[in-house]
């Protein structure tokens, strides 16, 4: 720290000089040595020492600290050695290797000895005194540098602890954006001549899994090992952070579209390899969205960009790269405006059921009907499920439809019966995975069938075969509560998955419903043809009901007679209706319906 040179000019000027101006010398001299005192910057301390040795005409001057020098004037290491050997006795003379020398020591705490040594004359009283004061003067200005340097420590690591993931060490989502947007200000500045800002966004395809299957640990020591793979496949200027749970991010400046697809391509190649963790070897892929700054995004915005592109690798397959393209916002704009749609037609009551009658192929019955959800749109009619269940799913309305649907089926189907009492009708209600799961689910059916006094023993929850694959133990579990129920379970597109017979032994379920895209085939695809058949014989042999959805041309009905197949459901035998229209088929038996079989 600077001086001033009235302090420091001349610190031994005569007592009487000092006493004209109304400080005595020592307090002068003491300023002059503090003013050198940087809290700032504690190596300052050597600068310290030095005012001291020229405030008192000493040519030696050192800080001794646990048997060994901090800093010295004055001293060659021959003298070092000598004065920490005599420094427990503390002589007020000492002979170095230059002469002798009149030394005084100053015990301190933490310090340990601060050491003045000079020629011939002794210290008076009153630089002794100076020199004590001094001594604790550095030992208060040395603990408070020492408190400040902790504080600023542990503020440091609070920052760092705020900027980075604990678990991987990468910078955390925070920290990415700040880092994101000086690229992007950078980029701007330079007008491109860096090159393209890319941004890809990394997720790890069905991660759960690895936590479900050999726990935390084991989750937490694979994502460890995914973020030393990026750190491996990127070059030195890139950004590579850890937004939340499996979701990695990459900023790299590349010049090319070429570049990018070679670095999404060599993390999908490392991140698809087997890795040993402990004693466990894993393999899993990894789906990437890419997002290309345009010198109007924002940080957010363009993570956002990438976060829908990724969604449309996995879309595609997982394990692949996909890039943003504005229809994707278009298309995220439109599903939350239908989101919110959504919402209020749960509120003003627009969803209802409508019923697809399930046949008979061989006397012409209607076994009973499938629960199908609709929404009557006020302004834009009947809306398709195929529009707004995605979104409902996504978002988790789907599981207030599941239980709307299922409220009025139940409903529905028991006053049917009441007006049309020979008729034993089955019905069947659809369950997404999000409702399947969800630990109210059992309690809702329970509900529904009781105020509706609709029979248990008639009532089928259908669920994809995807999510069985998805997770079979939790798939069983749930099965079970429903079976205690007393209603009887069916796996809807069965052959759109890969369940295995293990797994198909062990759920509770009495019908296996054949996916349509195979129904589709029949007449014109010999292998299509092969399938089904093979889907019946197993169906047969285990004891389950095959039931072919979809059937919507008299060739299809015809192969699936020959193939032995007992129930249909589809357009050519029957659209799905509303409940008036459903009520009227029951009562009058549909005989045009009928006929076509």
């Amino acid at each position: 720290m600077p001086m001033g040179p009235s302090l420091c000019s001349d610190p031994m000027r005569s007592e009487s000089e000092h006493t004209s101006t109304g400080i005595p010398w020592s307090l002068r001299a003491h300023a002059a040595i503090l003013a050198a005192f940087s809290i700032e910057d504690p190596s300052t301390t050597n600068e310290v020492v030095d005012q001291l040795a020229l405030a008192l005409k000493a040519d030696v001057a050192a800080l001794i600290t646990n048997q060994s020098f901090r800093c010295s004037v004055g001293l060659s290491a021959e003298d070092q050695a000598l004065l920490l050997r005599v420094a427990a006795d503390r002589p007020t003379e000492v002979r170095l290797a230059t002469g002798l020398r009149q030394v005084h020591w100053c015990l301190l705490s933490g310090l340990d000895v601060l050491l003045i040594a000079r020629y011939q004359t002794p210290f008076d009283l009153q630089e002794r005194w100076l020199l004590e004061a001094m001594a604790q003067s550095l030992q208060l200005c040395a603990q408070v540098s020492k408190s400040m340097l902790a504080e600023r420590s542990a503020t440091r690591a609070a920052m760092d602890q705020s900027s980075y993931d604990l678990l991987t060490g990468l910078p955390n989502r925070s920290r990415v954006l700040s880092q994101l947007a000086l690229s992007l200000e950078s980029n701007l500045r330079s007008g491109g001549s860096k090159g393209s800002l890319a941004v890809l966004f990394i997720d790890i395809d069905r991660f759960k899994l690895i936590n479900d299957a050999h726990g935390h640990t084991t989750g937490d020591r694979f994502l460890i090992t995914v973020a030393k793979c990026l750190r491996q496949c990127v070059r030195s200027g890139d950004l590579v952070g850890r937004l939340s749970g499996d979701e990695f991010i990459i900023v790299s400046s590349s010049s090319s579209q070429e570049s990018v697809q070679a670095l999404g391509a060599r993390i999908i190649d490392l991140i698809g390899r087997p890795m040993t963790i402990g004693s466990k070897l894993l393999s899993h892929s990894a789906s990437i969205g890419v997002a290309i700054a345009n010198g109007r995004d924002t940080p957010e915005v363009l993570i956002e960009n990438a976060d829908m592109a990724m969604y449309k690798a996995k879309a595609s397959g997982r394990g692949c790269l996909a890039y943003f393209d504005q229809q994707m916002r278009n298309t995220a704009l439109k599903a939350a405006t239908l989101e919110q749609d959504l919402r209020r037609a749960l509120a003003a009551g627009e969803i209802t059921s409508y019923y697809q009658p399930i046949f008979d192929v061989h006397d012409h019955r209607i076994l009973g009907f499938e629960s199908l959800a609709r929404w009557q749109h006020p302004m834009h009619g009947l809306i398709s499920p195929s529009e707004f269940i995605p979104v409902a799913e996504e978002s988790g309305l789907i599981v207030q439809i599941d239980s709307i649907v299922l409220q009025q089926a139940c409903k529905h189907m028991a006053r049917w019966h009441a007006v049309c009492p020979d008729q034993k009708l089955g019905l069947s209600v659809n369950l997404s995975v999000r409702s399947l799961l969800d630990p109210g689910t059992p309690k809702q059916i329970a509900m529904a069938l009781f105020e509706s006094n609709f029979p248990a023993d008639r009532l089928y929850i259908e669920i994809t075969e995807t999510m069985l694959i998805e997770d079979v133990d939790a798939t069983l579990r749930a099965f079970r509560q429903i079976k205690a129920l007393g209603a009887n379970l069916a796996i809807d597109d069965f052959g759109s998955g890969y369940t295995s017979m293990r797994y198909l032994k062990r759920l509770p379920v009495e019908v296996l419903k054949i996916d349509k895209s195979f129904i589709e085939g029949l007449g014109s695809n010999q292998e299509d043809e092969v399938i089904v058949k093979a889907v019946i014989s197993m169906a047969k042999a285990l004891g389950l009901h095959a039931i072919a959805e979809g059937v919507e041309r008299q060739e299809q009905l015809d192969v699936l007679r020959k193939l032995g197949c007992d129930y249909v459901q589809g357009y050519l035998v029957g659209r799905p209706l509303n409940a008036p229209n459903t009520l009227a088929l029951i009562q009058s038996r549909s005989e045009m319906l009928a006929d076509c079989i």
